[in-house]
């Protein structure tokens, strides 16, 4: 469709995740990673204190002309050295001696890159939280609504449509599970210096990297070097793109319930369909969800190819990426919530298509049945035989049964066999244990 917005982001969470990644949000971390830097020099008798102080009480943005750094960026191209002299035309002269004093761009640029993804990362959570409490609500209220089981297109078996749910959240679960996994095993920062080896900091160095870590509310710092290794972040697009792929696993399992020839589910709106068809009531919120877990997802390849870099660091620096695919995952997720939100569930249709194959979702259930006295093979034999005759001759199963000898005694004895819903297994208790954590 033609772009009609001038908006970065299409809903109020992927505009605040947008602000995580701005540019004045980007400076403000590199002059809060600045002062951390200093006080810690500072602490170690390896700069003035004096100089510290200066450093650390102004590293705000309010000590920050952004309309000279856009200059400053013309002038001299660097993007850090930009800032920095931006910044440091606020300090003393003293201080501007010790700003940045050891440290290299990719020290900080990854830094702030790990600090915006783990602000980053909390905000996704909190909205994958709300969608898994809904998911968990909607497998709970439906956990014994019948309906049909669908495998490769056809009509498998009946289950609940609370089980079908059930399945969403447990893929829902293990996407959280997977960036929490992900803040977890990489939160921390690096100050290692041009080519890792803490050349610059001598003997002091790893203890300086660990207590800025410690001032930024970072980890511990790893032992390694990792400027020149980007699988971090090739790993948090993949994390992304698994969730978003489930969340339109979703999305497309509700489009196609909400289809005219389903009718199983729909979205409640008041939504214009159609310039031309005043009938039509699309489901503009399960498309807008499979259609951003493409988008997402496409952001994957850049990520991975930003893993061969050349020796030991060169400059494949694309944060713009990651900020990206972290906007329109937000964007994502508002979908989900709002479609789960506004999602319809019409018990009725579903029992109408339970019902649609006359008794064929039932050949299992009958075949084991009858395998009880005639054995597993010959059973089954029979019932294909069945299944056969009711589609040459356009009977259901269930009256080709009633005639058949094999199966008369069976039936008399448990009619239950031939009710749909009796069918569903272990549904329910799969759904009502699948929502148990979340119910009151």
């Amino acid at each position: 469709m033609l772009c009609l917005s001038d908006e970065v982001a299409s809903s109020a969470d992927g505009l605040a995740m947008r602000d995580v990644f701005s540019a004045e949000a980007s400076v403000l971390r590199i002059l809060q990673f600045e002062a951390a830097l200093a006080k810690v020099q500072a602490r170690l008798q390896l700069i003035p204190v004096s100089a510290a102080q200066d450093i650390v009480a102004k590293a705000s943005l309010e000590h920050f002309d952004s309309v000279s750094w856009k200059t400053q960026r013309n002038q001299i191209g660097h993007p850090l050295v930009s800032v920095l002299e931006t910044w440091s035309t606020s300090l003393q002269p003293e201080s501007r001696e010790w700003l940045h004093y050891g440290a290299t761009t990719a020290d900080v640029f990854n830094t702030v890159l790990v600090l915006q993804l783990q602000e980053a990362g909390a905000a996704l959570l909190t909205q994958m939280s709300s969608i898994e409490t809904r998911l968990a609500e909607l497998c709970s209220l439906h956990k014994s609504t019948p309906m049909v089981a669908r495998t490769l297109g056809r009509h498998a078996q009946p289950i609940t449509f609370g089980f079908k749910v059930a399945t969403w959240l447990a893929e829902h679960r293990r996407s959280m599970e997977r960036l929490v996994h992900w803040l977890q095993r990489y939160r921390t920062g690096i100050l290692s210096g041009a080519v890792g080896t803490y050349a610059a900091f001598g003997d002091d160095g790893p203890d300086i990297e660990h207590e800025v870590m410690i001032e930024l509310e970072l980890n511990e710092p790893e032992a390694v070097d990792w400027k020149g290794s980007r699988d971090r972040f090739a790993e948090f697009g993949c994390v992304l793109a698994l969730a978003a792929r489930s969340c339109g696993h979703i999305g497309q399992e509700i489009f196609l319930a909400c289809g005219d020839d389903f009718g199983e589910l729909s979205e409640s709106t008041e939504a214009v369909g159609s310039s031309t068809m005043p009938h039509k009531v699309n489901p503009c919120l399960s498309i807008s969800v499979v259609s951003l877990s493409r988008e997402v997802c496409a952001y994957v390849t850049p990520l991975m190819e930003w893993i061969p870099i050349t020796y030991e660091r060169d400059s494949s620096q694309h944060g713009e990426v990651v900020r990206d695919m972290c906007v329109k995952m937000a964007d994502l997720l508002f979908a989900l919530d709002q479609l789960l939100a506004r999602l319809v569930v019409s018990p009725q249709a579903m029992n109408e298509n339970l019902l649609r194959s006359g008794g064929m979702i039932l050949s299992e259930a009958l075949t084991f049945a009858l395998s009880k006295h005639i054995g597993k093979r010959s059973a089954y034999a029979l019932m294909k035989s069945a299944t056969n005759t009711a589609r040459s001759t356009g009977k259901t199963l269930k009256d080709v049964l009633q005639n058949s000898e094999e199966f008369h005694s069976i039936l008399e004895k448990n009619p239950q066999l031939l009710n749909e819903t009796h069918h569903v297994g272990l549904a329910e208790t799969i759904a009502q244990n699948a929502a148990k954590p979340w119910s009151n």
